[in-house]
């Protein structure tokens, strides 16, 4: 079972914006901590669950014309280099969907990519697996808003963390931070 994050895309959007954004983003949500590099990767492979192909990293100029939300299917992997977090992107229609690895990092960053890309679209934020706000608020800025946290006190990853414990209806979870874990958690 995947745990899903969505930005609705009424309208295409480049993923230089969408990643550009993510970070201003998590920047805002986490108290403005140092938000790491996240590196978009297409044509990774996997079998199983296992990594059969490495794919490649777009550049800027690649980022800058990739365009998601114009009716085309795809999908992409966002690393997080500096902790070995992944986020996988699908994107279907006027849908992107980020799945994270289970980890505080990979669902906080998860988070940003969403609200990024529906504020960038002029779209919707849905959470309708995680449920970090109940009733959940597709307004991206409300989220923003509503659940940033005051001040940066710690390290990207630690801040990940405090910001996923302000909700309480998670009751903890995900219970670790260590990417490996991620299958099980849940």
């Amino acid at each position: 079972m995947s745990v899903d994050l969505v930005g609705t895309l009424p309208r295409p959007v480049t993923l230089a914006a969408v990643v550009d954004q993510a970070r201003a983003t998590l920047a805002e949500l986490l108290g403005d901590p140092a938000v790491p590099e996240l590196a978009v990767i297409r044509d990774r492979a996997y079998d199983k669950g296992v990594r059969t192909h490495a794919g490649r990293p777009l550049t800027t100029a690649e980022l800058a014309v990739t365009e998601i939300g114009d009716g085309e299917r795809s999908h992409f992997d966002i690393d997080i280099p500096a902790t070995g977090d992944i986020v996988w992107l699908m994107v279907s229609d006027d849908h992107a969907v980020f799945t994270p690895k289970r980890t505080c990092v990979g669902v906080t960053v998860a988070a940003g990519l969403a609200l990024a890309a529906a504020k960038v679209a002029k779209g919707e934020y849905v959470d309708q697996e995680i449920w970090m706000l109940t009733p959940p608020v597709s307004d991206p800025d409300e989220v923003v808003a509503r659940t940033r946290l005051p001040d940066a006190t710690d390290s990207f990853t630690v801040q990940c963390e405090r910001y996923l414990r302000q909700f309480a209806n998670l009751n903890g979870w995900p219970p670790s931070k260590n990417p490996r874990e991620w299958l099980y958690a849940l």
